[in-house]
């Protein structure tokens, strides 16, 4: 049995999910190729997630994807990115000549697959069996007026369409939504993990020491990928209004690699925070151990995504190890932090609001304590529960039998 694995992107996030695959199929005894990109095999990012396991995957690397000048990330979108991922997806299949083929981030195709095209053509000629997961899609959460109903459907035809032996999501409603259309996706829809390793065992103090950091600060963290679209501009604007107040402890954390924009707005706007280590700053990708060591020695993690609706694997990772959160209160982030007791919620876009919350939190006399429920969302979110699940076909397949069964479910 041969895998071929679809990922153009280099971001951490979508190297980590290829990770997590190869290592499940490789036990399996399949043979894996990924297919990608020149620029992503040349990035920091693929070297740390990827680079331990060279020589047990086959690696195919393209050079047909443009990427923006800005910011060097592969193109996906738009007609360019488009016809760049399909000319190469097509050329990857017919050389590699696999028996499943996998596509980890699959928004950018989901439409187009569903339209007359010679890849979908490829993959039902030859008996390929596909696998999609998707992250986002406007239908993963209600809409009233008839304008979106329409686009919604729309969406929903296309991805029924499409060529897929199974549809993943990691959001629950779009989830329902699926099943609720067709009796095609409620057949092949199946909801997903957003999967985080398992947590790095050390202390508080360990992961200060690890990171350069003092155990002694109260630390507001956000973490990853630091830029507009994580609501860094929110939280430091938040941290100008703490800055009369506040403990003078309590710190802001920047942990992860910053965009430019972010780096602009550190050196400019809110420099003084910087040199008075009101604001502390990491500005690097960070690995495994260091992720967690972040996670760990964060008083309060912050996920003020201005328009974020999905999912936010940061605030997993902080469930997992009982760090508790701060999110803003849209979408997922919202609905799981309440209903799974995973800290707080607040208007993160408005700066004075979300500086009495983190004021208010901090404040508080006693310590925090997950919920009952916050166990059974972190089980599920747990990378066995996530392996299981993208392998359960090919599996199958294999004669192997339901590598799923009896694995946490989300209720």
């Amino acid at each position: 049995m041969r895998a071929l694995i679809f990922e153009p992107q280099f971001a951490g996030h979508n190297l980590v999910y290829v990770r997590h695959m190869i290592q499940a199929l490789l036990p399996l005894g399949v043979e894996v190729a990924l297919l990608t990109s020149r620029q992503a095999t040349e990035s920091e990012e693929f070297a740390k997630h990827l680079g331990c396991m060279q020589g047990l995957y086959d690696l195919l690397a393209s050079d047909l994807f443009s990427s923006s000048s800005k910011s060097g990330r592969i193109r996906v979108n738009g007609l360019a990115g488009l016809f760049s991922s399909l000319r190469t997806i097509l050329e990857g299949l017919k050389s590699s000549r696999p028996d499943h083929f996998y596509v980890p981030f699959g928004n950018p195709l989901a439409h187009a697959l569903g339209l007359p095209n010679p890849v979908s053509r490829y993959l039902q000629k030859n008996q390929i069996e596909s696998e999609i997961i998707l992250l986002f899609g406007k239908y993963a959460y209600k809409h009233g007026d008839l304008a979106s109903k329409a686009k919604e459907q729309l969406a929903l035809q296309l991805l029924a369409n499409g060529p897929w032996t199974r549809v993943h999501h990691i959001v629950p409603h779009a989830i329902d939504v699926m099943r609720s259309h067709s009796s095609r996706l409620r057949h092949i829809a199946h909801l997903l993990p957003d999967p985080i390793d398992s947590p790095v065992m050390m202390s508080r103090s360990e992961a200060c020491n690890l990171l350069g950091l003092d155990p002694s600060a109260k630390y507001v963290s956000l973490l990853g990928l630091i830029d507009h679209r994580k609501g860094v501009e929110d939280l430091l604007s938040a941290a100008e209004r703490l800055e009369v107040d506040a403990d003078s402890q309590v710190k802001v954390l920047l942990a992860g690699k910053s965009s430019m924009e972010a780096r602009s707005l550190l050196a400019g706007r809110y420099r003084a925070l910087v040199e008075s280590q009101r604001v502390v700053v990491i500005d690097r990708h960070l690995g495994v151990d260091e992720m967690w060591a972040a996670c760990i020695a964060s008083t309060l993690v912050t996920t003020p995504y201005p328009s974020h609706r999905y999912s936010a694997s940061i605030l997993i990772r902080a469930a997992a190890v009982g760090i508790p959160v701060l999110a803003n209160r849209i979408g997922w982030m919202e609905d799981v932090t309440q209903r799974y007791g995973l800290g707080w919620t607040c208007q993160t876009r408005n700066p004075s609001v979300f500086a009495a919350k983190i004021s208010e939190i901090l404040g508080l006399p006693e310590s925090y304590s997950p919920g009952q429920n916050a166990r059974q969302f972190v089980e599920f979110h747990s990378l066995k529960n996530f392996q299981s699940q993208i392998t359960e076909q090919i599996a199958r397949r294999l004669g192997l039998g339901s590598q799923a069964r009896g694995l946490p479910k989300l209720g």
